[in-house]
């Protein structure tokens, strides 16, 4: 791979599909990750080569810290990482199993520490890096029935602010998005609906507005930009504090 790389987990889809192609439109040649060797995987690694022919795929389960480093062992340079990989599953706290907290904190949580610690070993060599973690309003205002998921995203943030102290003689900036609802499949439409009166935009948000972002702070312009979260929601956190509604 030539030129500067960017690493994006979890973009076979989503928002990390669209960051994917935006930097890839950047000028960067992109590793596209999934956890399987899947087709949207492959749809994607096409979508991104039209603008980066370089680019690649890589496969690997972010909760296995094996797969983890085995990924990390094929690349030799890394200009930009993006943790943006989350998984969520609906539970009661009461009723929340513990081997199901432990999963959503692994792929959540423990990828982006584990990715973060071996891009910035990679970063470091050339003194510079930009390390990006995808976080969620959910780690202000807890989302019910998903205290594992706000658990791992609250942490995502006190970990950004962590990396950003340790990492920044280094060169490398590391920074968070706290992003509020996307058109995704993370978001299904009854949800989105339930959403709106609490956006004071009064809509929801488009992967691309994201991942432009994402593109900024992957910049030399954010070059003295560290241990930051910048709030990405249509003032849905407002909204939160504002009416608590059972969202």
């Amino acid at each position: 791979m030539k030129g500067p790389v960017a690493l994006v987990t979890g973009s076979s889809r989503g928002l990390g599909r669209a960051i994917a192609r935006e930097l890839a439109a950047g000028g960067y040649t992109v590793v596209v990750h999934g956890g399987t060797d899947s087709p949207a995987l492959r749809s994607a690694l096409r979508e991104v080569r039209r603008l980066a022919p370089a680019s690649q795929a890589m496969v690997a389960d972010l909760g296995d810290a094996t797969a983890i480093r085995a990924m990390f062992a094929g690349l030799k340079r890394l200009d930009v990482l993006v943790n943006n990989a989350a998984m969520q599953n609906r539970s009661p706290f009461l009723d929340l199993e513990a081997e199901h907290f432990d999963r959503v904190l692994a792929v959540n949580l423990r990828a982006p520490f584990l990715c973060g610690q071996l891009a910035a070993r990679l970063m470091r060599r050339r003194r510079a890096g930009k390390i990006i973690n995808i976080s969620s309003v959910h780690a202000i205002a807890p989302k019910r029935n998903f205290a594992h998921y706000s658990t791992s995203k609250g942490g995502l943030e006190t970990l950004t602010r962590a990396m950003a102290l340790e990492l920044a003689a280094d060169g490398i900036q590391v920074n968070s998005i706290v992003a509020g609802a996307f058109e995704t499949e993370m978001t299904p439409a009854a949800r989105q609906t339930r959403l709106l009166p609490a956006i004071p935009a009064g809509r929801i948000g488009q992967p691309v507005e994201l991942a432009r972002l994402v593109r900024f702070l992957s910049g030399r312009d954010c070059d003295y930009l560290t241990g930051a979260s910048v709030i990405v929601d249509g003032g849905l956190t407002f909204g939160f504090c504002a009416s608590r509604p059972d969202l």
